[in-house]
């Protein structure tokens, strides 16, 4: 749990005719990230083959298509397909691909049909009035066109019309009007209407009076309805009956082209194939295991000794899965690294309960928190958030971003929900009980609560620091950290010494004992680190003083609360009117107050952690580990490792 799990680089060589299966059960089971062959084992595979995958790349692409067709029907239980004959057996028995793609295709002619008509009985509707035969609206040497829009814009417009086009046929209709007018002058009418921002309707060709062919257009989309309900009603048919096989099929062709596309990558000869990787050395046995019972032994595995950094797997217990994002964020840990985030999952709720403070805020964030998960899971069908708001927010942070967020200020929020309790703040007011802790009576020990936490994050820092670099078998930038933990402690004893107003001479061990302290430390950093390092020590005594953020932030927080509260109480004294105004001051006052503790409190404390606390011994930069592996929704793996 404190650091990632252990990676080894391992080789498998097997004969040819375990290739597929070896390489479909690494994929099924997941625990291997296949890499290239190193370049020496490289070039004596230089007789490989290459994978012909277009068979294989055509059956995918071709029930691509079938199931995008199809409509998706209840999943009537997952597929198992042994053999890559026995999926191509099962391929060649679907034979509905002409059937669907002429539905869908005469689907779509209905569909563009059906919008183009009921386009032409809304613009037959607004001239229904039109008494002559609709022939003459259209022709070689007639357009027209229905124009409708603001009646001021439309004055001006028929002005604009008299001025430069005289001459246009009008018919006007109730919230329309019908123009008739020369091809040739076609281009000028449009930009005038455009310029006016109109709503302008081509009048299609069409023959008879304008009820008649109303009633034509009707009995066409009558037709056309029954028509659609007809193959819609056949294509739901069969999808009922193909559509699981279908996706199922697609599922499996695309884990194929998953595995020949890493096939291709790995060394292969006629008699050979040789896979190359990084696993979790505790999956080892089972993966040994598992290989040779697929080979029946005959398989060679080893651990390939490499000087490559490995890529990281963090492996911490599901509560704090969660926290791992937070670290991934800043760097993810290497392999031989200690992990962070079991640090991080227990200072980030301390410090961000210490600084909201207050029961009622505290309470207002976990029932904000728990709504936020809620209503992710189960959306609604319309949500009473405005668009622009929702938008706005899902463009900044992603949904899963926002669970994690909830889920993050969740344990904070209980903190702060108990220290509120001790402190009796309840959204600034106090309630009729004797406080544990008074905030603003008690500032001066809140600070040097604070300072001390900063002393014990910042030399725990270095503590860690020392075990790290020991473990990467550094061991000069090991014995630094040691200087650098010396200094802060060095640092720290003399700081005590001038606050309590002691002998600052030789008369007093413990001053003497701070000077040898911060006189080694510095000595031992410019001995590994070079005197560069020298201009960092300032950052040190800031660090550990950047802890006292803890109490301004909670200090503001508090105090403007009570502010807005003694505004409200004193407003009602005075008249009901400026009562009102206390009141919506105390609403907009609180509501400000809780995104500010909404938002600080997290900043600043993942600040703390980021820069104060794993600038002393997180380096990361690592790679992620990526195992070769697939999600499953239609099919069975043929493979698993036992747990």
């Amino acid at each position: 749990m404190l650091r990632p799990s252990k990676m080894e680089r391992i080789r498998v060589i097997v004969h040819k005719q375990y290739f597929d299966d070896v390489l479909s059960a690494l994929q099924d089971i997941g625990v291997m990230q296949v890499e290239a062959a190193q370049e020496h084992v490289a070039q004596l595979l230089q007789s490989g083959e290459v994978i012909d995958y277009k068979e294989t790349s055509d059956l995918a692409q071709r029930f691509r298509g079938l199931e995008s067709l199809l409509y998706p029907a209840p999943e009537k239980g997952k597929v198992l397909f042994q053999s890559m004959e026995d999926l191509k057996r099962e391929a060649a028995s679907i034979k509905i691909d002409e059937r669907v793609a002429s539905i869908r295709k005469e689907l779509d002619y209905i569909e563009a049909s059906s919008k183009e008509a009921s386009a032409h009985l809304a613009l037959l509707g607004r001239i229904r009035e039109f008494s002559g035969d609709l022939s003459i609206l259209n022709t070689k040497i007639i357009v027209s066109f229905v124009v409708r829009g603001q009646s001021k814009q439309m004055t001006l417009f028929e002005a604009a019309l008299n001025k430069e086009l005289p001459g246009i046929l009008k018919n006007s209709f109730n919230g329309a009007v019908l123009f008739s007018l020369p091809r040739a002058n076609e281009k000028e009418f449009g930009s005038v209407a455009e310029k006016y921002k109109l709503m302008m309707e081509s009048v299609p060709k069409m023959e008879g009076g304008v009820y008649a062919k109303i009633e034509d257009i009707n009995e066409q989309l009558e037709l056309m309805g029954h028509r659609k309900s007809y193959l819609n009603s056949e294509l739901h048919s069969i999808s009922q009956k193909y559509y699981g096989a279908v996706s199922a099929l697609r599922e499996q062709l695309d884990i194929e082209m998953s595995k020949l596309e890493v096939a291709n990558k790995l060394g292969l000869t006629r008699a050979v194939a040789v896979f190359e990787g990084w696993v979790p050395k505790r999956r080892m046995p089972e993966l040994r295991k598992l290989l040779k019972g697929i080979t029946k032994e005959r398989i060679i595995l080893d651990v390939v000794h490499t000087k490559e950094e490995p890529p990281t797997l963090m492996e911490n217990p599901k509560p704090l899965k969660l926290f791992e994002h937070f670290i991934r964020f800043y760097s993810l840990p290497k392999t031989g690294e200690i992990d962070p985030t079991l640090m991080f999952a227990i200072a980030f709720p301390i410090f961000f309960g210490f600084m909201v403070g207050d029961a009622g805020y505290g309470a207002f964030m976990l029932g904000l928190s728990l709504w936020l998960l809620h209503r992710l899971d189960h959306p609604p069908k319309k949500s009473m958030i405005p668009k622009p708001i929702s938008s706005f927010i899902t463009t900044i942070v992603s949904p899963n971003g926002l669970k994690i967020l909830a889920k993050s200020i969740i344990p904070g929020s209980i903190i702060a929900i108990i220290l509120g309790i001790l402190f009796n703040q309840w959204f600034g007011f106090q309630l009729p009980y004797t406080p544990v802790f008074n905030v603003t009576a008690g500032l001066s020990t809140l600070l040097v609560v604070a300072g001390w936490i900063g002393v014990i994050m910042v030399t725990f820092g270095f503590i860690l620091g020392f075990i790290n670099k020991m473990s990467m078998n550094e061991k000069k930038h090991a014995i630094a950290k040691l200087g650098w933990l010396a200094a802060a402690i060095g640092f720290v004893i003399l700081g005590l010494n001038v606050l309590h107003k002691a002998d600052l001479g030789t008369g007093n061990p413990i001053a003497i004992l701070s000077y040898v302290l911060l006189v080694g430390g510095v000595l031992v950093i410019v001995k590994f680190e070079g005197t560069n390092a020298v201009m960092e020590l300032p950052s040190l005594i800031s660090h550990m003083l950047s802890y006292t953020r803890l109490v301004g932030i909670l200090l503001a927080s508090v105090i403007l609360a009570q502010v807005v509260d003694l505004i409200f109480l004193s407003s009602w004294h005075h008249s009901i009117l400026l009562g009102l105004v206390g009141t919506v001051i105390l609403l907009m006052g609180q509501m400000f107050n809780i995104v500010i503790a909404l938002f600080e409190p997290g900043i600043q404390g993942a600040r703390l952690i980021y820069v104060e606390f794993f600038s002393k011994f997180f380096e990361g930069n690592g790679r992620p580990f990526r195992p070769f592996s697939t999600s499953r929704q239609r099919t069975l793996s043929r493979f698993r490792l036992s747990e």
